[in-house]
């Protein structure tokens, strides 16, 4: 299952072995950030109210989050295909 076009995943496909496991690890750590960014809102928001959880942070940690899970997958996916 593809989760990129093939014009984004060519040059995925140029980028060096190494900096590709750099790239991914730094993907997905900012992918478990973002998801702990999203349960603490979800807690502020149970606590406090949607005052202090605004739903423009809830947007920007989903999608920020969700942009760097597809690149972490894709630049991890290159480091382990090789050559």
């Amino acid at each position: 299952m593809k989760i990129l076009p093939a014009s984004i995943e060519e040059q995925i496909n140029r980028v060096d072995r190494q900096r590709a496991l750099w790239i991914g690890v730094s993907a997905a750590i900012y992918t478990v950030w973002s998801v702990y960014r999203l349960i603490w809102l979800v807690y502020l928001t149970a606590t406090f109210g949607v005052f202090f959880g605004s739903v423009f942070q809830f947007v920007l940690w989903g999608v920020t989050g969700a942009v760097a899970a597809v690149a972490a997958v894709a630049f991890l996916t290159r480091y382990n295909r090789g050559s």
